[in-house]
């Protein structure tokens, strides 16, 4: 290590170098302050339930458009929830809980017919009966709106109509087949008129079948993409504990004085070194150094006190 001049300053990194237990000390007690102040910071809960919108069959997304009309829906779903509706419904559940609650909030989860309801509140279990009642009141109101709306027996009847397409699709192929068959064996002209007459029919068949699907798919995305007409609403996952405000209230608090601490050393070992460098001056004389006096300068002044005891 380089010898330290005690007449020239450190540079304040070099100065926190050369004391380094300094910051080691400071560092950890202001982590350790900002942790206990998370730990004396009142927590905050967050509880989510989550809803599924509309049929979550695999005969419903088979229809063309259903899962974007039931992504719209999730998100027109989750304006129900709004702060007078909520200071109702928990004022109804939780009794005097509720002034525990500071925050109720619906919104879809992103390319998902799925809404998620949250309550924050200050007590862990008022924040997951918040959640939960908040889905429940939910999901009843909007049920109770969509009752004999139609959309379950439109499903049926398309996913019916869909089975005898399929059907139909599968006599086609047989009639095309037996047509080529009877052209490769070289049958007769009334054998292929026949064979001929079978395969327009099928193809009709399907053709009729498929402006009905499509007639009925429509009808049910109509129903299911409008809020009344909605096909129910489903609670999927019940009310629970998402995270809580402690886990980053540590984290942000324990930086926080970690870097105070830090700061603070840095300016602790910069004033320890402007003092080293006060005891020790700099010899920097006032006025121009001394000359030596030599052999002619001796005999010069001992003739000017030779003259004036002559006089």
């Amino acid at each position: 290590m380089p010898q330290v001049n005690p007449s020239v300053p450190l540079s304040p990194l070099r100065a926190l170098a050369s004391r380094w237990w300094i910051a080691l000390v400071l560092v950890v007690l202001g982590a350790g302050a900002g942790v206990s102040a998370a730990y004396a910071t009142p927590t905050d809960y967050t509880a989510e339930a989550r809803i599924a919108v509309g049929s979550q069959s695999l005969d419903a997304r088979v229809v063309a458009g259903y899962s974007q009309a039931s992504q719209q829906l999730a998100a027109d779903v989750s304006r129900y929830v709004n702060d007078l509706q909520a200071q109702q419904t928990l004022s109804t559940v939780l009794g005097e809980r509720a002034r525990d609650v500071s925050l109720v909030a619906a919104s879809p989860i992103p390319s998902s017919s799925v809404v998620r309801v949250e309550v924050t509140a200050s007590d862990r279990e008022t924040a997951v009966d918040g959640a939960q009642a908040m889905a429940e009141n939910l999901t009843n109101t909007v049920n109770a709106t969509t009752a004999g709306s139609g959309a379950d027996a439109l499903l049926q009847q398309y996913t019916d109509l869909s089975n005898k397409t399929s059907v139909a699709q599968q006599a086609l192929a047989d009639a095309k087949a037996n047509l080529d068959s009877l052209t490769g064996a070289r049958a007769s002209q009334d054998e292929l008129s026949a064979a001929r007459a079978g395969v327009e029919q099928a193809s009709s068949a399907v053709d009729v079948l498929q402006v009905q699907q499509q007639a009925v798919g429509q009808r049910y995305r109509n129903a299911i993409s409008s809020t009344p007409a909605a096909s129910g609403l489903r609670i999927v996952v019940p009310g629970q504990i998402e995270y809580t405000s402690l886990s980053g209230d540590v984290q942000r608090n324990g930086l926080a004085g970690a870097v105070l601490g830090l700061l603070l050393a840095l300016g602790i070992a910069v004033l320890l070194d402007r003092r080293r460098v006060a005891r020790h001056p700099s010899p920097t004389p006032d006025g121009p150094a001394p000359v030596a006096a030599g052999p002619r300068s001796v005999d010069v002044d001992r003739d000017l006190e030779a003259t004036s005891e002559k006089w």
